[in-house]
């Protein structure tokens, strides 16, 4: 599956949902909590993951040696993985100050 900039995600068992912000050309699989994440809506009788580090809603999550970056459009349980690297929270840049 091609990952584009723009292109919806859904988690197959967490209620995670995101969207590509920057792409990668490495070819490799974006899953959470160990499942692919696909444009459609996950099976409903999929079992759902209830233990796993939390994907906050509004918040970009990147891996530096890929260069993939997604934002967090419905919160879920993780991790999200590209690849064999995990993806890790987006810190937020400082604002210069106004002396």
């Amino acid at each position: 599956m091609s990952l584009q900039v723009g292109t919806r995600l859904r988690g197959q068992n967490s209620t995670c949902e995101v969207i590509i912000v920057k792409s990668s050309d490495t070819p490799a699989v974006l899953m959470c909590a160990g499942a692919e994440m696909r444009p459609t809506a996950p099976d409903p009788t999929a079992p759902q993951v209830s233990d796993g580090p939390p994907i906050h809603l509004g918040k970009r999550y990147t891996d530096d040696d890929s260069g993939i970056e997604v934002l967090c459009t419905k919160a879920g349980i993780g991790p999200l993985t590209f690849g064999n690297s995990q993806l890790t929270q987006k810190a937020a840049k400082a604002l210069p100050a106004s002396d």
